[in-house]
């Protein structure tokens, strides 16, 4: 039953991810052309801020989820409608929380931006792209906490794969429209409010024994202040490099977000597509842990790792060789501000790297609840991060703080790796370093091939496409052949494993 609510979590979570990288991939393409990239730079930059003041939920989600795993594991319904209770209070006091903060916002974000563009624009798009989570805090966000603990967090996938494909849709008709830029925003964001009427709708008729109206249990959920330093470590380091730019570049400030905004989203859909694994399996290792069923947690933690740095080796490869190509072929219609910057590809693709490596370890550490005990290493990365952006991004501007970034990054996966071999799964350091050492060494081989041999050579984006399948097929069989070499029963485990969850279904 586990590996079929894994199988089911694993499968949605990546068609929504390959929906949203394509949704990624396309709308900031006709926004560019059809708004320039001032407009686009202010829609990025905006929803930085907004990422920021989502530190509101004050870590009730992750903490909720995992304070769920036990009541749940162990059927007791009454325990786990209080801890539901509590969340849903904890939500609606951020949501008011979030009002405050987005009001701040509409007065002070015009003045940051140096008058770049109309400020009646910029407060009322602020208050477009805040109304989305607002609503998930104060209506969505509990659904999804007993969704994700109870391994059904593929219905959530579900609706936002179906919000996703009409918020897309909707903006290229309008964008085709030349209707306002905030009108398109306006529109498309209605579409997301369709999610919540379809989580509830679920939750209603398959789950009927849940409640959200008993005693509040608020001592359950005391991992949450420990689960908000992380997230604003993690926004912080994750998000930090368009509000420095925003802030410290004034007038210049919303063309060089822009550029950012375009090699990062390659950065981010990255992330999300490879956090996949994360997202799908984090609560089936969460009731192995809290069974203390340590032969399987080895075993099943291995063969994950396995089969992620596998999937994650390829994809760098990919990146390192069609990300520059890539960016020349989607901007090549942009005249307004210059996008090709080799060295910004090279720090982006470092930056792909040291971020995603972490996430067997990472999983980990959030499948056991280790919040609180992680936290001086999470504060060392956000003093890294934002120590030396600020020091850099004067003189170098966008490169002073994508170094910023790489630096936390190699710091703080180091850490991940190494705590998760000390403390959960003990005595996993050396097959974690074997792996890295041989996948990065066929990575390194492939990236130069294709930089020096392939890239120069794509100019459209059929040819892009062509060599983006040219260089997939290689790497892949590359790393496949390189691993199964190296650990053929791990190789066979994997096979196995997949070869009964598809006779399940």
């Amino acid at each position: 039953m586990r590996s079929k609510q894994a199988m089911k979590n694993l499968l949605w979570n990546l068609i929504l991810q390959i929906v949203v990288f394509i949704s990624g991939i396309i709308l900031p393409r006709f926004f560019l052309e059809g708004y320039g990239s001032t407009v686009n730079g202010m829609v990025t930059s905006i929803n930085q801020f907004l990422t920021y003041m989502g530190l509101a939920e004050a870590g009730v989600g992750t903490a909720s989820v995992v304070a769920l795993y036990v009541p749940l594991a162990e059927q007791k319904q009454d325990d786990v409608n209080s801890i539901l209770t509590a969340t849903k209070m904890f939500y609606y006091r951020s949501g008011m929380i979030f009002v405050g903060l987005v009001v701040a916002l509409v007065a002070v974000y015009p003045y940051l931006i140096s008058q770049q563009l109309s400020s009646g624009t910029v407060r009322m798009m602020i208050v477009v792209l805040a109304s989305s989570t607002l609503i998930d805090y104060l209506f969505l966000g509990k659904y999804k906490v007993i969704l994700t603990a109870m391994q059904r967090g593929y219905v959530v996938a579900i609706a936002q794969t179906i919000g996703t494909i009409v918020n897309m849709t909707i903006s290229i008709v309008l964008i085709e429209m030349h209707a306002n830029v905030v009108l398109v925003k306006a529109v498309a964001t209605g579409a997301y409010i369709l999610r919540f009427f379809v989580v509830r709708w679920y939750v209603k008729k398959e789950v009927p024994e849940i409640s959200f109206n008993t005693t509040p249990n608020y001592k359950a959920i005391n991992q949450r202040g420990a689960a908000l330093l992380h997230q604003i470590v993690g926004i912080i380091v994750n998000n930090t490099d368009v509000v420095v730019l925003t802030v410290m570049l004034g007038s210049a400030s919303l063309v060089e977000v822009s550029v950012y905004s375009i090699y990062n989203m390659i950065v981010s859909s990255m992330y999300t597509l490879l956090s996949v694994f994360s997202n799908g399996l984090s609560a089936g290792f969460g009731e192995v842990i809290s069974k203390k069923e340590e032969d399987v947690l080895h075993t099943s933690y291995s063969n994950f790792e396995y089969m992620y740095f596998i999937v994650f080796f390829i994809a760098c490869i990919c990146v390192a060789v069609l990300l520059l190509p890539f960016v020349k072929i989607y901007t090549a219609n942009v005249k307004d501000a210059d996008y090709i910057r080799p060295l910004a590809a090279i720090l982006f693709v470092a930056i792909i790297f040291l971020q995603n490596v972490r996430i067997p370890g990472l999983t980990m550490i959030c499948a056991a609840g280790h919040y609180k005990e992680t936290q001086p290493q999470a504060i060392r990365e956000a003093v890294i991060n934002l120590t030396i952006s600020l020091l850099l991004v004067g003189k170098f501007k966008m490169l002073g703080v994508l170094i910023g970034t790489v630096c936390s990054y190699g710091y703080r996966s180091t850490e991940i790796i190494l705590y998760n071999r000390k403390y959960l799964v003990k005595g996993s350091g050396k097959n974690t370093l074997y792996r890295l050492i041989r996948n990065t060494v066929v990575m390194l081989i492939w990236s130069m091939i294709g930089c020096l041999k392939l890239a120069p050579q794509l100019s459209t984006f059929l040819q892009w496409f062509i060599g983006a399948a040219i260089i997939g097929v290689l790497s892949g069989l590359s790393i496949l052949l390189v691993n199964y070499i190296c650990e053929p029963n791990e190789f066979k485990m994997l096979l196995s494993r997949a070869t009964n969850l598809l006779k399940k279904r």
